[in-house]
């Protein structure tokens, strides 16, 4: 197995609102390894960026905090670490990419002046010249053309597809070893975010990084992930390698996230059948059933189901579910 490079321990991270405290993320264990992407799937609300701001030491203090868990990056703790040494980490060894990179790239500043910035902050002993040269040779990278002049260029002229393409460049620019990527393809079209895909997965070979690859895109995951970790209202309910979560799925909730992708028929190229949903809504985090948080939304749901809440326990080969009737299929 790979080496283990970053290892979440019963992570809970709380919020305090004008209704009272949160608990946003509950009890989530992670582990990522050197080289591997690991999916974390799930509907708008259940803990995934919030997962990933912890990681990168960035839950806003107040309203929130990381209430109790660990977060070991090659066995640092990070949850007690100093913000100082946390911003030499932050950025340099771990880095993270976003869902809308207009949102993130400063309108103001060229793109080579925010990625030689990062530079700056990180590696010190290069001089100006070696880092303008380095920005040019991060564009190179991620395949932006004519990268001597895109440098010079503001966010605003550039498409979606090429921001977000800067952004991965600025976050490989100190060689990481783990990326975590929030959604970066959501708001490009279908084509530009298959070549940022591939974009990944050629870096993540060439560079030996980890990435977590936080999405509600099940499609995404199988093309992309190693591992996969389903979460739902704050917790994981299913987690294991990707064949097995695909192939084996055995909560219903993931069982109903994989019914919900469309399926084409090789022939004609026409949608099969109509989508099955999964009835309900995601409670509100204010107003948590007892016990199961899915049972509302459940078939499977029993008298046990709304009275206790279930463990995240293996059925084997690491495949880890938390459900007292898990589905066998």
């Amino acid at each position: 197995m790979s080496e283990k490079i970053l290892e979440v321990k019963d992570l809970v991270v709380q919020f305090n609102t004008d209704r009272g405290v949160i608990t946003a993320v509950n009890g989530v264990n992670l582990e990522v390894y050197k080289g591997k992407t690991l999916g974390v799937v799930g509907e708008s609300g259940s803990g995934k960026s919030v997962t990933a701001l912890s990681v990168m030491g960035l839950i806003p203090s107040p309203p929130g905090k990381i209430a109790s868990g660990s977060i070991l990056y090659r066995g640092e703790e990070l949850t007690t670490i100093e913000q100082t040494d946390m911003r030499k980490i932050r950025g340099n060894k771990i880095s993270m990419i976003f869902q809308e990179p207009m949102t993130s790239l400063n309108p103001v500043f060229t793109v080579g002046n925010q990625i030689e910035e990062v530079l700056k902050l990180h590696q010190r002993e290069l001089s100006k010249v070696e880092r303008k040269k380095k920005a040019i040779e991060m564009l190179t990278l991620v395949g932006i053309p004519s990268p001597e002049q895109r440098v010079k260029e503001y966010p605003h002229q550039l498409s979606g597809g090429m921001r977000q393409r800067v952004m991965i460049a600025m976050a490989l620019s100190c060689e990481p070893d783990i990326l975590i990527a929030d959604e970066p393809t959501t708001a490009l079209d279908v084509t530009i975010q298959a070549q940022i895909l591939e974009l990944m997965k050629k870096l993540q070979k060439d560079l030996g990084m980890a990435i977590i690859f936080i999405t509600h895109d099940l499609g995404v995951v199988a093309e992309t992930c190693d591992d996969v970790a389903v979460m739902y209202c704050g917790k994981i309910v299913e987690r294991g390698d990707v064949k097995t979560i695909f192939k084996s799925p055995q909560h219903p909730y993931t069982i109903g996230l994989l019914h919900s992708i469309p399926a084409y028929d090789s022939t004609t190229g026409e949608q099969k059948g109509r989508l099955t949903t999964i009835e309900g809504m995601v409670p509100s985090l204010f107003d948590l059933p007892k016990g199961c948080s899915f049972q509302d939304r459940c078939g499977y749901a029993s008298d046990r189901c709304r009275s206790e809440e279930p463990s995240l326990d293996d059925v084997g080969n690491g495949h880890g579910v938390s459900c007292f009737t898990p589905v066998q299929k």
